[in-house]
Formats: structure tokens, sequence, C-alpha cells
């Protein structure tokens, strides 16, 4: 039994890959709210994926609050191969980016979030530079 389970670690080696299960996009759970604690309805969460090497980045992902301000975003796998070659296994990174019309947006990179984010009022018209990223890669008849 030793030799067939030490025969197959020596060919798993040999053949330079082994499958995994990647995280595309990590399972993110918050709650918004203005410094009076009262939830922010008009939020809009950006998550921003990037997978390095060959340093692909998909356009940012949207995802709304609901009445109460709470937004939920879904985790997002996938089976890919890990390949024991220089730059062949993909690491991925991620970061995101809450706003609100009437608040200065918050941001941060990482998987985890900590709940509730409070949001600050502002005069201004303030964005995430993921929605200006977006912009790009619509023609502006989609904007």
């Amino acid at each position: 039994m030793k030799r067939i389970i030490c025969a197959f670690c020596i060919a798993l080696a040999l053949s330079g890959c082994i499958p995994r299960y990647a995280t595309l996009r990590p399972h993110y759970e918050v709650d918004v709210r203005n410094p009076a604690g009262e939830p922010i309805s008009t939020a809009m969460m950006w998550v921003s994926t990037g997978r390095s090497p060959p340093g692909y980045y998909p356009p940012p992902e949207a995802f709304r609050a609901d009445r109460q301000g709470h937004i939920d975003v879904e985790k997002k796998s996938q089976w890919e191969n890990m390949i024991f070659f220089l730059h062949g296994t993909n690491f991925y990174s991620w970061g995101w980016c809450i706003e609100a019309p009437g608040y200065i947006p918050q941001s941060g990179k990482g998987d985890e979030i900590a709940s509730p984010v409070i949001l600050k009022p502002t005069t201004q018209d303030l964005r995430c530079r993921q929605a200006q990223d977006v912009a790009e890669y619509l023609s502006p008849g989609h904007q």
C-alpha cells in the first residue's frame, strides 16, 4: 500500500500540476450606516478582483444595499490547475469600496470587512475609484 501511495505522489509531482478550488471573489456581508446609526439604503459596494500572474483585472462588480443598508456579496469559486512552473499558479487579491450619494466613500483591501461601515457626510460628489474604472469599460450610451 505504501508503494502505491508513493507512486501516486511521484506521478502527481511529475505531472506538474494539481487541481485546487480557488476563491475568485470572497463572501462579504456588511451593514452601511451614517454616523447616527441609521441605515443607508442608497449605498453601493464595488468589489474588484486582481489575479497575478498574468495581471488580469476584470471590471469591478457592483452590489447595492437593501432598505436596511445591508449588502451581501456571494462567494465565487472555481476549480483550476495549480501548475508547478514559474508564474504558473494564480494568486488572487481583492479590493472593495462602499459609496453613497452625499457621503465620503470608504475602501479597503482583503477578504474581510468590519461591519458596520460608517460613512461620513460630505457636500462634495465623491465616487469610488472602481466606479470610475467601470465607466472606461462602458460605451457612452450605456453610462
